[in-house]
Formats: structure tokens, sequence, C-alpha cells
């Protein structure tokens, strides 16, 4: 793997970009959007307003403001399906405790964080660690520091990940790359690289590549010593790979939503048009001929340069003088031109902007909630219960299966962990089910689905499963069968049978091309 250097990006130090230049065009606008979602985007403003109104009225603006920002608005109220901690289910095993160790380790918290990055960014990767004690730990890791690989017939699921992590390196703070590649299970890789940047007597940049594995992780960590691994030894990941959207044919989606990403920094300019505009030019301009204001002080611009005006207020008594008379001289005069601007105009005209932004990023008028007794439309997008649990049913699906493989993951991360030890797990790894809770109904929207689902019901044109999974949508149809035999045998006054005990574990199945996939194995409990 190549690396070059990058440059540094204010006070903030960047990692190495990667090469090929494709990456090198993904981590920039991975790294403009992160500073959008994390408020770090003045910079940007400032640059896009030069940009649009050039550097002179630019500087007569003042400071920028970041009250407008579209973009972090929206994926924030899209980002809602982890409010609640979903459940972790298994069809033939018991796994109370491994969900009891995710939720412990934070695990949903982040959750929250992670799909807001993920909607804005395109893609998170999430990487997964366990210790010898049976403690897990998460991380998220930002597509602007790392790159991937995948196999043709797989696309979408990294089989080699290079993340670019700090690291005191001998006391100082350096700048490393964690490789790990499964893409050939008989030789998995695990390396830490030290990146320098030096200079050669030209005065070119060269980087230098120093292998410092052992001195990190406390000994050669690839091959045989490949520390991921299951049961059978086929080699896993310990990073899952999170999508905006499943699209089946590419790792990385860095460039959608692009006319949000456009949209908000137009927005913040004219933020910034309507702020000085409120400021400076939202009253009638007065004016003077052959008068000046006795003892008043000029205006000056951001840099110290005299503007022309002078500093007046409406409480104040002006007292006006006239130039020694002259046979020049014209009458004085005094007068007013109107306002700059039209304050509720241009805010009408903002939050019209933002509305239309929002419809292109999938968020339909009707789920804006109403804020103020005006239009639904406003500068500030606010999605009523229903828009979000629309946004919930839209990424559930997307992110399910990063969800369940992370599961999955975690699952094996443990077993291999804490294997020979007293408290070894012996978890299932593979088949795990995520299910999302929905955000809770009022009253009145329960008794509505209940009263539709029993009215197609008893005209016959849904079953009972359908019915079922109508009142409760977090529910699948395997849950639905269960919980309408419970309910059915507790009418007939039975006890259902407790199900058979599963046999114990059997990781014989044939590998798959997929290093995230379970092989098929004989069901298992879990101790």
């Amino acid at each position: 793997m190549s690396l070059i250097g990058y440059p540094t990006h204010g006070q903030t130090p960047r990692p190495p970009a990667a090469v090929p230049p494709d990456d090198a065009t993904r981590w920039a606008e991975s790294s403009r959007r992160r500073q959008l979602l994390e408020g770090t985007w003045r910079e940007l403003l400032d640059e896009r307003v030069r940009t649009l109104v050039g550097t002179l009225r630019r500087d007569a603006w003042g400071e920028t403001s970041l009250a407008i920002n579209p973009l972090a608005n929206i994926c924030r109220e899209l980002s809602v399906l982890y409010d609640t901690p979903p459940d972790i289910r298994h069809d033939i095993a018991r796994i109370d405790d491994l969900s009891n160790r995710a939720r412990v380790s934070g695990l949903w918290p982040m959750m929250q964080r992670v799909q807001y990055y993920t909607r804005g960014l395109g893609n998170m990767l999430v990487r997964a660690d366990a210790s010898k004690n049976g403690a897990l730990t998460f991380r998220p890791v930002f597509p602007d520091m790392s790159t991937a690989q995948a196999k043709p017939e797989r696309p979408d699921i990294p089989v080699a990940v290079q993340e670019f992590r700090e690291r005191t390196v001998d006391g100082q703070r350096e700048w490393t790359c964690d490789v790990l590649d499964v893409s050939d299970p008989e030789n998995p890789v695990y390396r830490v690289i030290l990146i320098r940047n030096t200079r050669d007597g030209n005065g070119k940049t060269h980087d230098e590549q120093t292998d410092i594995t052992a001195k990190v992780l406390g000994a050669d960590m690839s091959g045989d010593a490949y520390p991921y691994r299951r049961r059978d030894g086929t080699p896993v990941l310990p990073y899952v790979l999170y999508h905006a959207t499943r699209n089946g044919y590419r790792l990385w989606q860095p460039y959608e939503w692009m006319e949000l990403v456009e949209g908000t920094l137009d927005a913040a300019v004219l933020h910034q048009m309507l702020m000085h505009t409120w400021r400076d030019a939202s009253w009638p301009q007065r004016y003077t001929v052959n008068l000046s204001v006795r003892g008043g002080g000029a205006v000056q611009t951001t840099d110290g340069r005299p503007s022309g005006a002078m500093v007046t207020d409406p409480a104040s008594l002006l007292e006006f003088e006239s130039p020694v008379d002259r046979e020049e001289n014209t009458q004085p005069m005094v007068g007013q031109f109107q306002p700059g601007g039209d304050i509720a105009v241009m805010e009408r005209g903002i939050a019209d902007f933002v509305a239309r932004l929002a419809q292109s990023a999938d968020v339909p008028p009707s789920d804006i909630q109403r804020m103020t007794g005006q239009a639904q439309s406003g500068a500030a997008i606010s999605l009523n219960n229903e828009g979000k649990r629309s946004a919930q049913r839209r990424y559930a699906e997307s992110f399910r299966d990063s969800d369940e493989r992370l599961m999955m993951v975690s699952a094996i991360l443990l077993n291999r962990a804490t294997a020979g030890t007293p408290g070894a797990t012996n978890y299932i790894e593979g088949g795990y089910r995520v299910v999302y809770r929905e955000i809770p109904v009022s009253p009145q929207e329960r008794e509505a689905r209940r009263d539709e689902a029993l009215e197609l019901l008893a005209a016959g044109i849904i079953g009972p499963i359908r019915a079922y999974m109508s009142i409760y949508p977090d529910a699948n149809e395997e849950d639905a069968r269960k919980e309408l035999a419970a309910a059915a045998a507790h009418k007939a006054g039975t006890v259902e049978p407790s199900p058979p005990a599963p046999p114990a574990p059997d990781d014989s199945g044939e590998d798959t091309d997929d290093p995230m996939t379970e092989p098929p194995a004989t069901p298992t409990t879990t101790d």
C-alpha cells in the first residue's frame, strides 16, 4: 500500500491520504461533509461567501453565522432508528447474555451518532473488539480515515480495511495505519504501519513507512497468528461497513445527497445576506446634500477602512451644519432611501429554499412538523412522529444487515478472546436478528391501527398473522405466529410445551467466499 502526505487543515492534523486518486477525492468530500456535520465548517462558509459575493462585500458583512445547516438538521431528524435500543434475537438460541454485553458496552447510544454520520457521509465503519474478561468495545471509524477493498462477487462488503489512526509511539503522537486483510483466508494480514513524511535534499516530500506491529500489538499478528477467527479457523474482519442506502455494487457512497450539501452552503450564504440586511440595512437610509452631522463618527469596515457613512442612532438628536457659504454651494437637503431589503420576504425565501432541500433528501412536506402558525416549511426542519416512523422503516433494512453482522462479529470475537478462560463463551456464530422498536404511537393512533386490522380480518381481506403485524409493526411473521399460538393456548387453558433444547455446536459447515457469512452449522445454545 502506497501512502502520501495529506496537508494540515487548520489546527487539526490530518492523516496521510491514500492512493489511488479516487480515494483521495473521496476523502476530500467526506472531510468536507464531516465539517458540516461536526460544526467546524466556518472556513467552508467563508470560502463560499467570497466566491459568491466577492472579498470586499464579505469583509463588510462581519463574522459569518453557522445558524443555518440543513444537512446536519435533516440528518439529525432522520437518524431515529436507535432512539430506543433495538432487540437482538435468535430463532434457536438464547442470547440474552450477548445482548446484555452489547448494551453495557454503550453500543446503541453510539449507534445514534453512527446513523447520523452514515446518513450524511454515505458510509461509516464500526470496529468491534473483545477482551479476555468478556467485555465488548465498539468504535466508529470515519470514511475519510479509511480505505477498503471488496471481492467482485460481493462488492459492498469489505475483505480488507486500512484505518489511519493517531497513536503515541516512543512518546510522540504519530500517524499509523492498521492494515487488516482476509481476502486470502490462508494468509490473513494484520499489521500496524508507522507513517512519517520526510523531505529529501531537493525539498521533495516522501513518506517513510515502518512496520511497528510487534511494538504496538506485542507480536506478529499475520498468518497463523491472526487473532480474529471463527471456531473453524476462518478469519474475519473486526470491521462492519454501514451504508446509508444499500446499492449492492460498490463499497463507498461519498457523493450521495450532493445537492443537499451544496444547497446547505448556499442556504448559509443567503442567511449571511439576511443577517447583513437585518443588521445594516433594515431601516430607511438617510442622506444629506450640502450638510454634515456635527460630532458624528465614521463607520469602518472589518479591516478598519472608512466606509463614508456616519454612525447614528434613532434615539439620538442630530445636529447638522452646512459648510461656509460659497457661491457654488447648493441648497442643503435631507432625504432618505427605502430599507435595503424586506426581512420578512427574505426569511420566507430562505425557508422555502430549505424546504426544497428537504424534499430533495426524501423528506415529504407532509412529514414536516408545524413549528409555527405559518406554512409547514422553515429554515429548521422538524419531522412529526409519522415522518420519523417513515424514516425508521426506510433505513431499517439498510442498517439491519450491518447490525446483524456486527452481532455475529461480536460473538466470534468474544468466543476467540475468552477461549481457555473461566468465563469462556460459546455463542452461536451467526443467524442473529435485529428488531428495531417503532417510535411509540399515541392512544388514538394505536386504536385506529387496531380497528383497521380487525375490520380487514373480519372481512377476510387479511389473515391473523398479517393483522397482528399491522397492529405491531416491529414483529415479523415468526414473532406473530408464536404470539398467536401462545394466545390460542392461553385461551384454551392449555400450557404450551417448551421447545426441545438445541444440540451442541457443530461448525463443520462449508466455508463461503464471504468471510462475514456464517457457514451452515447445527444450532447451538449459549452458555
